[in-house]
């Protein structure tokens, strides 16, 4: 059986307390990658947490708005050392989930290990290791600053890719 997907746009987006990176990707019928759209969300520590959080769905909202996007992937909830660190990135990825899902988007969560699998190969894969892939995958001249948009559309290729090895396993099992 033939394998055929249409063209699909995912929105990557990694979250922080301090800078939530964004990355539009598509993928066309032939598995070729582009790169849409990057940026980060600076926030400063001086605003309140609510302020912040608004600020963040926002601009999240206005991206999705303007790019369409099929699907969202983040990263999933790593356990850090400091709880009040790992409560307010919680926020973050629950903000981020809400901007997604009001829009009426599904949105799918992966590991670290899983994202470094898919961009490079290899789950312990270096922080540079990742972007230097990125850059590669996207055809793009230079590593997409800030790191949080790299790291981004890491999430998004992870996510292309998982769609699209799902997608030839159901076209195989006949689904």
């Amino acid at each position: 059986m033939q394998y055929t997907r249409r063209s699909m746009r995912v929105m990557g987006i990694d979250c922080g307390t301090e800078c939530t990176g964004y990355g539009v990707v598509d993928i066309d019928q032939r598995d070729q990658l582009a790169c849409v759209a990057f940026g980060g969300i600076r926030l400063s520590n001086r605003e309140p947490l609510p302020q912040r959080l608004s600020a963040v769905f926002a601009r999240l909202c206005e991206v999705i708005e303007r790019h369409r996007p099929d699907r969202v992937a983040i990263e999933d909830v790593f356990y850090a050392v400091n709880a009040k660190s790992a409560l307010k990135l919680g926020q973050v990825r629950g903000v981020a989930m809400l901007a997604a899902s009001s829009q009426k988007i599904e949105v799918s969560e992966y590991a670290p290990l899983t994202i470094k699998s898919s961009v490079v190969g290899y789950g312990r894969a270096e922080k540079e290791q990742v972007q230097m892939m990125v850059a590669r995958l996207l055809g793009l001249v230079q590593i997409p600053e800030p790191a949080d948009a790299a790291d981004a559309l890491a999430i998004a290729i992870c996510d292309l890719h998982t769609q699209a090895t799902l997608g030839k396993q159901r076209a195989t099992l006949g689904a």
